[in-house]
C-alpha cells in the first residue's frame, strides 16, 4: 500500500455450499471460520493471481520479499482442509480469505512443561537480526540473562564485528536478513575465524536455506519464531554446552592422537566393526574420525530406534553409545542387544 492505506481484518463462521463445490473440487461443503485479510493498495492483476501461491514468487525487488510468505499459507490451509480464495480489483486493493474447517470439540488445554530453571551466563552473544523491535527484545531479554551481547542489523554487520577480533561465543542469527551476504554463509565464515563459537539460527519460515523437507541440515540449530523469554534462555543455554562439549570431544582426540600416534592402531582392530550411537550429528561425526583413525570401522546411528537393523544385520563387534539418547536410552538399547542374542563390548558415555 506504499505505506498508506487501509488494511482490515475479520474473522467469522462461514458455509461453503455444494453449488461452490462443484466449481472448486479441492474444498468439502460444510462448516467453516473464516479469516478475512483486505487491504486498500494497488490490487493484483488476473495473470498475477494465478501465481501469488507459487513458492518464490514474488514481484517485489531482492531483499524486499522471499515468496514464501502465500505459499506457506496456502501449504497451512491446505494441511488443515480448508480453503483459500483470493479477490482483487486492480487500482483498488485485494481481500484474501482463508476457509478453516470449524471445529466443535472442546478447546484443549494448554500444558506446560518445564524442562528445569531458565538459566543465563556470563558468555558474548552477538545477535544479527535485522527487525529493529526484535532485535531490541532480544538483547534486552539477553541482557538480563546476564550474556555481554553485541548486535548488527544484518549479516554484513555482524561479520564486521567478528572479524574485529572480539571474543564472540555464539551467533544468533535470523535466517532471512537483506543484503547479499546471507545468514548460512555468514554462520560459515564465523567458524572459519573462530571454529569454537556456537550459531544458533531463528526465523519464521518453515521452509529456507536450513531446513529442507521439514529436516534441518546436520548440525544446524534452529530456534523457530515467536519464541517465549524461556524458550529463548534454554535454547541459547543448549547449544552454548553442546558447543562446549563438542569441543571437549575434539581437544580430547587431539590430544590421544598427539600421545598415541593416529597410525599406531591397536593389533586387534583389524576386521572389526564398530556401532557408534550418538544423536548429536558434530559430536558422532569426530568420534567416528577417531575410532576409523584407529583401524576400526565404524557404523554410525543418530538414535538406538535408527541403530537397531543395523545391530539385526549383525556383524558388530564393538558398540558405542550415548546414554542420554532420544526416544530409547543407550542403556535400553545395550538391553536390546543382549535379547537379541548379540554380546558385544560395549562402552558407554555421558551426554
Amino acid at each position: 500500500m506504499d505505506g498508506f492505506g487501509k488494511l482490515t481484518i475479520e474473522v467469522g463462521n462461514g458455509y461453503i455450499d455444494d453449488a461452490y463445490t462443484m466449481s472448486h473440487q479441492d474444498v468439502d461443503p460444510g462448516q467453516y471460520v473464516v479469516l478475512a485479510v483486505s487491504d486498500t493498495g494497488s490490487g493484483i492483476s488476473a495473470d498475477l493471481i494465478e501465481k501469488v501461491f507459487e513458492p518464490f514468487f514474488s514481484t517485489k525487488p531482492e531483499g524486499k520479499g522471499t515468496g514464501l510468505g502465500l505459499s506457506m499459507v496456502y501449504g497451512f490451509v491446505k494441511q488443515t482442509g480448508g480453503h483459500v480464495k483470493i479477490y482483487s480489483e486492480v487500482g483498488h486493493g485485494t481481500t484474501i480469505k482463508m476457509y478453516l474447517p470449524r471445529s466443535t470439540s472442546q478447546e484443549d488445554l494448554e500444558v506446560v512443561t518445564l524442562d528445569g530453571p531458565v538459566e543465563g551466563g556470563p558468555e558474548t552473544i552477538l545477535v544479527a537480526e535485522d527487525a529493529e523491535g526484535v532485535r531490541a527484545a532480544v538483547v534486552e531479554m539477553l541482557q538480563e540473562l546476564g550474556y555481554r551481547v553485541l548486535k548488527a542489523p544484518d549479516a554484513s554487520a555482524a561479520l564486521t564485528i567478528l572479524e574485529s577480533g572480539m571474543p564472540i561465543d555464539m551467533l544468533f542469527t535470523d535466517v532471512v536478513m537483506p543484503g547479499l551476504l546471507k545468514s548460512a554463509e555468514l554462520a560459515r565464515k564465523a567458524k572459519d575465524r573462530l571454529p569454537h563459537i556456537a550459531v544458533l539460527f531463528t526465523s519464521g519460515y518453515t521452509e529456507n536455506s536450513i531446513v529442507h523437507g521439514g529436516k534441518l541440515d546436520p548440525g544446524v540449530q534452529l530456534l523457530s519464531k515467536p519464541y517465549t523469554r524461556e524458550a529463548l534462555a534454554r535454547k541459547i543455554r543448549y547449544v552454548l554446552n553442546n558447543e562446549k562439549q563438542v569441543t571437549l570431544s575434539v581437544s580430547e582426540r587431539d590430544e590421544s592422537d598427539q600421545e598415541s600416534g593416529a597410525s599406531a592402531a591397536p593389533a586387534d582392530a583389524t576386521g572389526l566393526r564398530v556401532l557408534l550411537v550418538e544423536d548429536n550429528a558434530l559430536i558422532r561425526i569426530s568420534d567416528a574420525d577417531m575410532v576409523s583413525d584407529l583401524g576400526y570401522d565404524v557404523c554410525e546411528a543418530g538414535s538406538a530406534e535408527e541403530a537397531l537393523p543395523l545391530l539385526e544385520k549383525g556383524e558388530i563387534d564393538i558398540l558405542i553409545t550415548d546414554l542420554g539418547l532420544p526416544g530409547m536410552s543407550g542403556e535400553n538399547f545395550r538391553s536390546k542387544c543382549d535379547a537379541v542374542g548379540r554380546r558385544l563390548e560395549s562402552f558407554f558415555r555421558p551426554g
